[in-house]
């Protein structure tokens, strides 16, 4: 595969890719909660319809134009995860005429324009902010929560879904007990929040979704749903924080050695900033990848010498140890794992999978 890369590549292990599919659609049938995964990390119809093999009926993603490459492919239940923009709402009509659409709100101007401005309805999730401080309601404004409430169920487009959250805070944490403790107060302001409702004799649904969280937690007491994204390659972020191991990793840049120097123990390649994006972890340097090699249908980290170190536009600069910096020529091609496998796809557009077709993202 490596023979044929001319330009920065983003190779896609559709084996592990699967796998990390099955097994959270596994763990949500076991659990007894709605898989709504998100569509955002891949992108892509081709990989979709792989969750399809797993049984899923209904996706989430970030924007209206992603929801609407979905809807073309055929899904038919997607919620967009992003505050409703009342300035795409000729596009959001236009896909619930289509299609079960679920939209996320959290004040009474969103509710109030959607209402007058579309002739179709949708579903609406409110959205918490359980820690992430994003976007979305704290459980303890539950006076605000009530009011939103009160206005959907007033309205004649608009149907109350329910709830949602994604803890991004989570992918912050830098260990399994970190994780936990997260996941542990999300549950916690859930419970909080059934209880000030209480009086509400309506049914709604809870959905959260980080994958960190839905990754190591076993423990899905008062939720409904889950929405996770990223588990689908996984990536250092999510090996760092204990979310996943190496091997779990499913997608590696592949890039051309387009330079060398020896006196500093490093080689130039072709893939910059445009490629891998700028995300950074430190452990133990601070890089922008790290360097692997294929073992047995799996990436294999190389030792922790040998890293991205630095990166503009096009050019990156990987420092190696000097067993591996004896490896690389001019001409050859490296094996990076990125730091966030989401925004790595989202600038490439393409994966190489190691098998088959070039596959594209929408």
């Amino acid at each position: 595969m490596e023979s044929r890369v001319t330009e920065p590549t983003l190779l896609l292990n559709e084996n592990i890719c699967k796998s990390n599919i099955k097994r959270m659609a596994q763990k949500a049938r076991e659990k007894g909660l709605l898989f709504k995964p998100h569509m955002k990390t891949h992108q892509s119809a081709e990989i979709a319809r792989w969750f399809q093999e797993e049984k899923v009926k209904a996706i989430t993603v970030s924007s209206v134009k992603m929801a609407r490459y979905f809807a073309n492919h055929g899904w038919n239940d997607i919620t967009i995860a992003f505050p409703a923009n009342i300035r795409q709402a000729s596009e959001i009509d236009n896909l619930a005429s289509r299609i079960s659409l679920t939209l996320l709100a959290s004040n009474n101007q969103t509710i109030d324009l959607l209402e007058n401005n579309l002739n179709h309805e949708v579903n609406i999730y409110i959205e918490l902010d359980t820690g992430g401080n994003r976007s979305g309601l704290k459980i303890e404004e539950v006076e605000k929560i009530r009011s939103l409430i009160k206005s959907l169920q007033k309205t004649n487009k608009l149907h109350w879904q329910g709830f949602y959250s994604h803890p991004g805070h989570s992918y912050k944490a830098r260990s399994k007990d970190e994780i936990m403790e997260i996941h542990q107060s999300v549950l916690h302001q859930i419970r909080q929040l059934k209880n000030n409702l209480k009086t509400s004799d309506k049914e709604y649904e809870i959905c959260i979704g980080d994958t960190p969280c839905c990754s190591i937690s076993e423990n899905f007491e008062d939720v409904d749903a889950i929405s996770p994204g990223n588990f689908v390659f996984y990536d250092l972020m999510q090996a760092q924080i204990g979310s996943c191991q190496i091997k779990d990793i499913a997608v590696a840049m592949v890039c051309p050695v387009v330079d060398k120097y020896p006196t500093r123990n490093e080689v130039v390649i072709y893939g910059g900033a445009i490629h891998f994006s700028k995300e950074f972890l430190e452990d133990p340097h601070i890089h922008y990848g790290r360097a692997a090699t294929k073992m047995e249908n799996q990436w294999q980290l190389l030792d922790d010498e040998t890293h991205l170190k630095s990166l503009s536009q096009e050019h990156g600069i990987v420092h190696c140890s000097p067993d591996n910096l004896n490896n690389y020529k001019v001409g050859d091609t490296i094996t990076i794992l990125p730091v966030h496998s989401c925004l790595t796809a989202n600038l490439m557009g393409t994966y190489m999978p190691t098998e088959g077709k070039k596959i594209t993202q929408f």
